[in-house]
This record gives C-alpha cells, sequence and structure tokens, in this order.
C-alpha cells in the first residue's frame, strides 16, 4: 500500500510539473519607436521559464519566433495584422499543439534584440545595417544576468560567393550570449562569459576571400570574448546563430542600398524652430527659415503657393525639407547658399548641364601617358579597361599594350586617365609566393649471408715430399702430377656467390698415401643505400607549379604505314603543386610527385617504368616539414642446398648442405617544406614542427 501511495504522490508532481511548465499569451502589444524601430510586447499570463527558440530568412526577409509549451487567448488561432512600421510590414500569430509560433513578415533584414522581464518578452526590431559608419548593435536572445561559462571551440572564414564573406564561430552551447557592434568599418561581435584557447587568440587575413572583410582578430578582454572585423568599402553585415555555430556574413553593397542608407541616415542638426501659419505663402515661410538659420536661400521664380502647417520644436533643415517634399520642391547647397526650385524643373536643369559637361569632355584635348606595371600583366589591365561594362574609357579614349616592357599606353582625356590612374595603383598590388622544398629519400638496406662446406678423398700417383698446403705439394715433385684441389673434392657445397671468404686444409693423410681435403666458405655482406632527391620551386599562391628531371628513353615503335618511328618514355623525378596560402598563414597544398625510374626490361620492345607516386592534399604551417607517407617493403630469400638424405643428418649433416640467407629493407619517405615569401623576397622565420634536415638536406635520425 506505501508502494501505491508513493507512486500516486510521484505521479501528482509530475503533472503539477508539467503544467507548471505550461504559459498562455494573453497579449501583444506593437510600439513604434524612433528611428524606424518597432518594440513588440509578447503578454503572458505565467512569469518566461523558457526563452523563445528564433531563426530569420533571408528570401523572403522573414523572423520567427516559437513559444514551446504555450498557449494563445487572442480572439482567433490565426491572428494577421498589417503594420508597415520600419522594417515591419505584418505579422502572423499561429497557435497550434500547445505551440505559439509567431511570423513576423520584413520589408528588409533587420537587426533584432529580445529579452525578459517577468511575464513579458519584448523583441525589438530595427532597419538592416546598410552603411559601414552606422553604429547599431544587437543583442542576441539569452537570460539575465549570464552566470554560465562557454568556450570558444572553432573559428574559421569562407567566401561564399556573390562577393560575401563568412565568419564562423563555433561555441560550446547554443545559449551563449552575444552582441554585435557595427562601429564604422568595424563589426565587434562580444561573447559574454565565454573563453577563447589561446591557439585561436590571433588576427586572421580574409583579403583573399573577395569580401568587403580585411581581417577578422580575436582577443580576450575580461570575462568576454571579442570578434572585430575590419571591412573596406560600403557594406553590410548579418549575423546569426544556428545551434553551436554562430556566423556573421559581410557582402558588399548595392548602389540602391547605399542610396537608401544615405536617406535613413540623414541626422537633422539645425536649431530648433516652432511654425504655426495658416494658408501662408511658401516664399515667406523660406524667407523665415532663411532668417533663423543664417542661411542664403535663394528661391527661383516658378515657386509659388501657399502652405499651411504646425511645427513644434523641429530643427530647422528638417522643416525646410519637409516643405520641399511636400510641394514637390528640391534644394541644392552651396557652402551656405541654398537654392530652390521646382524639382522637375531643377532635374531638367542638372540634365542640360550633364549633357554641356559630356559635350565639354568630347572636345577635350586628348593625352596620352605610359602606365609601366611592376605586378599586374599589362595584357589583363588593358581587358579590364577595354570591357564594355566596366570601361573608365572614354568614347575617344584608347589603350595599348607593350608586353615587351609590361607597359600599357593610354590616350584619353586627362580626367579618366587620373581615373584609370587610381584604379591601376589599386590593382597593382603583390602577389605571396611560396617556396616548396620536397625531399624524396630512398633508403635501401641489404645484407647477404652464406656458409658452405666442400671435402673429399684421393690418392694422388707419386706422391713424395713434404705436405706443405692444401692444394700444392714441393720437394722436387712434378707439377703436373700434383691434382687439383677442385678435382679432389667429392662434396662440392661452397658458398654460391663468387669470390667468397673461403679456408682449405688437409686434414690429414691417410694409409697407402690417401688426402683428406675440406674448404669451408662463408660470405656476410652488407649493402647500404641513402638516395635523396630535391627537388624544389617557388610559384605565386594559388598558381599551380611543377618541375622535373629526368630522362626520356627512345624506343622504336611501327607508324600506322607500316614504317618504324623513335618514341620516348618519360622516366623523371617530377613535383607538381597548387599552393594556398589561409588567412591564418598556413598553407594548403595540392600535390603530385612521381619518381619514376627505368626497369631495364623490355616489354614488346617497350621499356618498362618503374613508378612510384602519391597525390594528396595537405595542409601545413609556414616553414613545417611534414612527412607525406611512405612505402616499406622488404624481401626475405632463404636457400638451402644439400646432398639428399645425408644433408638431414643432425650434426653431421652440415658437411652436405651449404646456406643462402638474403634480407632486402626498402623505404621511400617524401617530406615536403613550404615557406611563405614575403615582399622582399625573404623567408619569414618560423618554427617548424616537422623533420630535422642535416647541412646535406639529409633527414636526421630516419634511421639508425
Amino acid at each position: 500500500m506505501r508502494k501505491v501511495i508513493w507512486a500516486v504522490a510521484l505521479f501528482m508532481c509530475f503533472c503539477s510539473a508539467l503544467f507548471a511548465k505550461e504559459n498562455t499569451l494573453v497579449g501583444l502589444k506593437v510600439i513604434p519607436l524612433p528611428s524606424e524601430r518597432v518594440r513588440i510586447d509578447f503578454v503572458f499570463n505565467e512569469t518566461l521559464t523558457t526563452l523563445p527558440t528564433n531563426f530569420i530568412t533571408k528570401k523572403p526577409a522573414r523572423l520567427v519566433l516559437d513559444f514551446a509549451n504555450t498557449k494563445s487567448l487572442l480572439d482567433q488561432t490565426l491572428v494577421t495584422k498589417k503594420i508597415n512600421l520600419g522594417a515591419l510590414s505584418d505579422y502572423v500569430i499561429v497557435s497550434v499543439d500547445n505551440r505559439v509560433r509567431a511570423i513576423f513578415n520584413l520589408s528588409t533584414l533587420a537587426i533584432y534584440s529580445g529579452y525578459v522581464s517577468g511575464k513579458v518578452y519584448t523583441l525589438t526590431l530595427s532597419g538592416k545595417t546598410t552603411s559601414g559608419f552606422e553604429q547599431r548593435k544587437e543583442i542576441f536572445i539569452t537570460h539575465r544576468p549570464v552566470k554560465a561559462h562557454f568556450t570558444i571551440n572553432n573559428v574559421d572564414f569562407r567566401g561564399i560567393g556573390n562577393q560575401t564573406g563568412r565568419a564562423i564561430v563555433d561555441v560550446s552551447n547554443s545559449s551563449v550570449p552575444v552582441e554585435v557592434t557595427q562601429r564604422g568599418r568595424d563589426v565587434v561581435v562580444d561573447f559574454i562569459s565565454t573563453r577563447i584557447p589561446e591557439r585561436l587568440m590571433k588576427r586572421y587575413d580574409v583579403a583573399d576571400f573577395q569580401s568587403p572583410a580585411k581581417t577578422m582578430t580575436f582577443r580576450q578582454i575580461g570575462k568576454k570574448t571579442r570578434l572585430v572585423i575590419r571591412n573596406k568599402g560600403d557594406y553590410g553585415h548579418f549575423a546569426y546563430q544556428v545551434n553551436k555555430q554562430f556566423f556573421v556574413d559581410i557582402f558588399p553593397l548595392t548602389a540602391e542600398e547605399i542610396k537608401q542608407a544615405k536617406l535613413r541616415k540623414q541626422v537633422y542638426t539645425g536649431k530648433s524652430i516652432s511654425l504655426n501659419f495658416q494658408d501662408i505663402s511658401i516664399r515667406a515661410v523660406l524667407q523665415l527659415l532663411a532668417e533663423f538659420s543664417g542661411f542664403n536661400i535663394i528661391v527661383s521664380n516658378n515657386v509659388d503657393g501657399k502652405i499651411t502647417l504646425r511645427l513644434h520644436d523641429v530643427p530647422w533643415d528638417q522643416a525646410l525639407d519637409i516643405i520641399l517634399k511636400t510641394n514637390n520642391l528640391d534644394k541644392r547647397q552651396s557652402g551656405n547658399v541654398i537654392f530652390v526650385e521646382k524639382a522637375e524643373d531643377l532635374l531638367k536643369r542638372e540634365q542640360a548641364e550633364l549633357k554641356t559637361q559630356q559635350t565639354v569632355i568630347n572636345l577635350a584635348p586628348l593625352r596620352s601617358e605610359l602606365l609601366p606595371l611592376n605586378f599586374a600583366k599589362a595584357a589583363d589591365i588593358a581587358t579590364l579597361l577595354k570591357d564594355k561594362n566596366t570601361s573608365l574609357l572614354s568614347k575617344r579614349g584608347s589603350v595599348s599594350v607593350d608586353a615587351r616592357t609590361n607597359t600599357i599606353w593610354i590616350q584619353d582625356t586627362g580626367e579618366q586617365i587620373e581615373r584609370i590612374r587610381e584604379l591601376v595603383k589599386q590593382l597593382e598590388i603583390p602577389v605571396k609566393q611560396v617556396q616548396i622544398e620536397a625531399r624524396i629519400v630512398n633508403v635501401t638496406r641489404e645484407a647477404i649471408r652464406d656458409l658452405g662446406v666442400r671435402f673429399g678423398i684421393s690418392r694422388p700417383p707419386h706422391l713424395s715430399g713434404t705436405l706443405e698446403g692444401a692444394n700444392q705439394l714441393a720437394a722436387g715433385v712434378p707439377p703436373a702430377e700434383v691434382i687439383p684441389l677442385a678435382d679432389r673434392l667429392n662434396v662440392d657445397l661452397a658458398a654460391p656467390v663468387a669470390n667468397p671468404a673461403s679456408i682449405g686444409i688437409a686434414l690429414a693423410k691417410l694409409g697407402d698415401d690417401i688426402l683428406l681435403d675440406l674448404e669451408l666458405s662463408a660470405l656476410e655482406s652488407e649493402d647500404k643505400a641513402d638516395i635523396i632527391a630535391s627537388p624544389r620551386l617557388m610559384t605565386t599562391n594559388q598558381q599551380a607549379a611543377m618541375i622535373e628531371s629526368g630522362e626520356e628513353i627512345p624506343y622504336q615503335e611501327a607508324t600506322s604505314s607500316g614504317a618504324t618511328a623513335v618514341a620516348f618514355k618519360k622516366a623523371v623525378l617530377s613535383l607538381k603543386v597548387t599552393p594556398q596560402i589561409t588567412p591564418d598563414n598556413k598553407i594548403l597544398m595540392d600535390l603530385q610527385i612521381n619518381q619514376d625510374s627505368p626497369s631495364g626490361r623490355l616489354v614488346n620492345g617497350v621499356p618498362a617504368i618503374l613508378t612510384k607516386q602519391i597525390q594528396t592534399s595537405v595542409l601545413v604551417n609556414n616553414g613545417q616539414t611534414v612527412v607525406l607517407g611512405g612505402i616499406y617493403r622488404q624481401d626475405k630469400n632463404n636457400t638451402i642446398n644439400r646432398v639428399p638424405f645425408l644433408g638431414e643428418l643432425p650434426g653431421l649433416g652440415a658437411l652436405f648442405r651449404n646456406k643462402h640467407s638474403r634480407i632486402r629493407n626498402e623505404e621511400l619517405l617524401i617530406f615536403i617544406t613550404p615557406r611563405i615569401i614575403t615582399d622582399n623576397l625573404a623567408i619569414l622565420a618560423v618554427k617548424g614542427q616537422g623533420i630535422g634536415l642535416d647541412k646535406f638536406g639529409k633527414p636526421i635520425n630516419v634511421y639508425k
């Protein structure tokens, strides 16, 4: 019974906890804020214990919030309302399956921030950051205050096309609070209560990814990690988080976006003025503004009409713009003089001025100028200048190339030549170079051991004198009567290698002039060979390069006409490489290394080639030596020659057999050492972590 009571109690606790988690959306308020910002307050009947999940899409521009374990008490299950405030066009609230989804359709990508305060969740939307000189801040949704400590695990930067670069930060937890601020040309990202490893705390050069981003720098500031992305030109950024990855996209702005940004960021700095008039002449109002501001306002003769307005505590320059726009007027300012005219008349006058300027350009005298190039190719620059879509040449301009001196010759007006000069100055940038050094080490170890025996019993005729050796008798015996040792041996199992070390003795002289001869032969040899090939070459970043050295073996082959022709087959040492320098000064290489040699065999008259090849991609630190791979081969050969039956006898059988043992070890190792060459062609001093090399270029302690 007690177990049943405990089970019921646990079930009731579980149910109460389950129902405690459920919340209800009871209201929603949309509040316009200055600078085209919009605040949306979600009001619930209980204190929020969990934050909504969120994501944003680019096409269409849309922000989505999901409130889990929540139901809605709004009038309808599906609520749609037009807003058209700032970047917010409309919103949709959907309540399905114990979940409330809020969908905000945006006129443009917007920066958003959110926080929880008791029973209210507040979301703030502002326009997309579109200028490199605006300061905006976005805080990604999280609990406050933050007590946890997080870690940055990895960082990366990639080009994703359309001149857009993407910074990627891997964090240890998806709840890391992040603040993003744009300060002039910098996008500053602060990861609150987050640590970054020392190996990632450095400056990365990302200028090669064809985006506005030039560098990204990570550093630790107290308890937060700061990422600073330095940019160039007019740019925009878009920051978002997916699970444990935080992304910052940097992209260039179009001409239309730049124009809209200037309109949005227009700041009025004039002294405040209050105006309250009915049916007042426009000229009179403009006269009042001229006297109040101290500016000289010139009004065209075609400006007339009356206006009724009531403005309280408004900057005078803003009041001027309001009056002009409501009456289809426009202005141009030069110093402290403001000229006011009807917008359409002003446009016609400016178009006429442009035509006049174009006529002046067409009649301007042509100049000729030579521009010598140091780093860029003259032909490439000339092609760029001649492009119809991007040409800086006028209709009368021309460009020619002197390939011998790498010089372009331009003939155009002085103004166009100055523009071309500025363009060439920006393109004349030295490309980083990489020196690649390869060492191909072919190490051979060969050991041979032979042991053999020869013995025999012989009875030479007319034997007399003194025995002095195994194969020579003296004391007056005629040489013709001496029997050679080879003819006196009954068992001939000497070492098979030519000229082995041997010892021959006459063991005994038996009765009746019988000799017992014995020869032991042995050989132990060791052969060591180290062959090192060291091709090296230099190339520019992301440019393929190749070097090869060897021979071409000629051979004859039949042609289609039946005659013979001489063909060649390569047996070369070659190195092909395409390096790419990463933002953190590492080198990514696509490598193909061949070490071919003739085998000496002919197959149908065609020489056979021994090939050793490796093809791979590897990422190496600057100046570091890395072993790409190796081929190890061991050949063992043991041969025994013996007399049947007698050679198998224990002990005594050794006199009736010989042994030949051969062990050959061969190993091929390939070492690669890339080095980044600076502008002054001095090799950067970077501490390597690879194999040491002696003064002859030989790897140290490869073998002992």
